[in-house]
């Protein structure tokens, strides 16, 4: 780039300083270091529940004892964390009470994403590369999902995985947590974590962003 545009750039940054929206300034942020799925037994499932996940759905409407849910939710979420990794792209909710955030999320081959719903703001998944599959609809890359706030979803990762970009907006409603476990039993999540030790072996990271399409894991094993 000549030393003409160059300035031309600097100058349009300068620019933007006075343009400040509800979701935050002006930023640019440069691609990050492919960071991977967590190894089993790295991961403290059950940590991660007790401070910061609801609930309620299994221990009031399920009837099911508070404890035994952490430790089983625990369990199928250190599993979860080896199979899935996340990436985040850029977050402009810092001081912003309707803030903006992307996150990079690959989830491996066959991986049943639980029930579950966020009181974080509006979310668009736009699937980069592999195919995830919701209700009856299986959907390829350059498709996109919008789940409105709070409404429960899950989904099954295809046979080489999935790689989405997670596109939210808006701030968390306060005094819910970010993430509520929407499975009505234990059983159901016992049916997960089953599912989840069966494909395991099928569950290879690509090396960095968007290699999903070149990876496959199910022609190898």
């Amino acid at each position: 780039m000549s030393e003409a545009s160059n300035l031309e750039v600097e100058n349009e940054i300068v620019d933007s300083k006075p343009y400040i929206s509800e979701r935050g300034p002006f930023e640019i942020n440069p691609a990050q270091e492919w960071k991977g799925p967590y190894p089993v037994g790295t991961f403290d499932g059950a940590k991660v529940v007790r401070e910061s996940w609801d609930i309620s759905k299994l221990v009031e409407d399920g009837n099911e004892d508070a404890d035994e849910v952490c430790e089983k939710l625990g369990e199928m979420l250190e599993l979860a964390a080896s199979g899935s990794s996340e990436n985040r792209l850029m977050r402009q909710d810092e001081g912003f009470e309707n803030g903006f955030r992307a996150t990079h999320v690959w989830f491996g081959p066959n991986f049943q994403l639980f029930r579950h719903s966020h009181a974080a703001g509006d979310c668009t998944y736009l699937v980069m590369a592999g195919e995830l599959t919701m209700g009856n609809r299986t959907l390829k890359a350059g498709s996109t999902v919008f789940v409105p706030n709070q409404m429960p979803y899950k989904f099954v990762a295809g046979p080489d995985g999935v790689e989405v970009v997670e596109f939210r907006s808006g701030g968390r409603i306060p005094g819910k947590a970010g993430m509520r476990i929407e499975e009505t039993s234990l059983k159901a999540v016992q049916k997960i974590i089953d599912d989840y030790n069966a494909n395991s072996h099928l569950w290879k990271a690509p090396p960095t962003f968007s290699d999903t399409g070149h990876v496959k894991p199910h022609l190898e094993s």
